[in-house]
């Protein structure tokens, strides 16, 4: 099998601007794509009857998809997705054996979504409820995509600001020191089975699990080779920025990079838990790039310095 640097000189090198494809966007009626002619790049799933909102598929123009949707592993990963572990004690992340199709919390969307796609650029804003019994917290998200660059990265900018209701609200997730795989919650990306040579580094220049994971960073990127072994393989990457006016900023970061469970994002529970009192609000802000080949360490820099203003 080639290596990763032959790979990236065999799969990456940037189109000629004539065969770039023609990008649009696809509305329908849970749903917002944007298409390269006749193929999705990626597509925001906002149904109300599903228990979280995601995007998926995640794609490279006219690439291979890099997220994994429902695996029978973790059946609740939604590729690219936001989602709380326990809110006062209640699991709005996994699905109980008790109930395998859905989590003991509801995540709801409660009204339809507001979508306006003009030109290279969409937005899309969502109004949540999570509940049991009760709403405990709601959250209005706005997610702003953009047309890709030359080169086929393209970036989707993800704002949610949460609001507790009549009681306090206490943020929690399973502790990392009672269990290996504890820490983890918030915006997540689950990737395609396909993934391989996986290759993650930090804004502080720590790679791969052993140092980077429950790290605080400014930023990860996550990337590696992609496709089936009989198709083409191909180099990308997706980077997400935690933005300097969120919580806990920088956050610690979660990072599973093994072929059983390809997965990372920021995790500002990772250390200890938080507490919203009630009628209180906080957002969060996080960019998502998604890039052909490894992700460059000078470049996701400037890249986070432009989101940072």
């Amino acid at each position: 099998m080639p290596g990763f640097a032959t790979l990236m000189a065999l799969c990456c090198v940037p189109a000629d601007a004539a065969d770039a494809p023609a990008y649009r966007w696809k509305t329908e009626k849970d749903s917002l794509s944007l298409m390269a002619g006749d193929k999705v790049v990626y597509t925001c799933q906002f149904a109300a009857e599903g228990w979280h909102p995601y995007i998926h598929p995640v794609s490279l123009p006219g690439g291979p998809v890099l997220t994994a949707m429902a695996p029978k592993d973790h059946p609740w990963h939604r590729g690219l997705w936001f989602s709380w572990k326990y809110l006062n004690g209640v699991n709005y992340w996994d699905f109980p054996a008790k109930r395998p199709n859905q989590p003991d919390g509801k995540t709801a969307v409660i009204d339809p979504a507001t979508v306006q796609a003009s030109g290279a650029t969409a937005t899309v804003k969502l109004r949540l409820e999570y509940s049991k019994a009760q709403v405990v917290l709601a959250e209005e998200r706005t997610l702003v995509g953009s047309f890709p660059r030359p080169d086929g990265s393209y970036i989707i900018d993800w704002t949610s600001k949460f609001t507790a209701k009549d009681q306090d609200v206490v943020f929690e997730r399973t502790p990392p020191q009672k269990a290996p795989w504890g820490g983890y919650g918030g915006l997540g990306f689950r990737a395609s089975k396909t993934m391989r040579e996986f290759r993650a580094i930090d804004s502080e220049g720590r790679t791969g699990r052993a140092e980077s994971h429950g790290k605080a960073a400014r930023w990860m990127d996550f990337s590696g080779v992609f496709g089936e072994p009989d198709e083409k393989p191909t180099a990308a990457g997706t980077a997400i920025f935690d933005h300097p006016s969120n919580p806990r900023h920088p956050a610690p970061w979660y990072l599973s990079d093994t072929t059983d469970l390809p997965y990372f994002g920021p995790a500002l529970l990772f250390a200890e838990p938080m507490t919203l009192k009630a009628g209180a609000s906080f957002a969060v802000r996080y960019r998502i790039l998604v890039h052909p080949g490894p992700g460059d360490k000078t470049a996701m820099e400037k890249e986070y310095q432009e989101f940072a203003k």
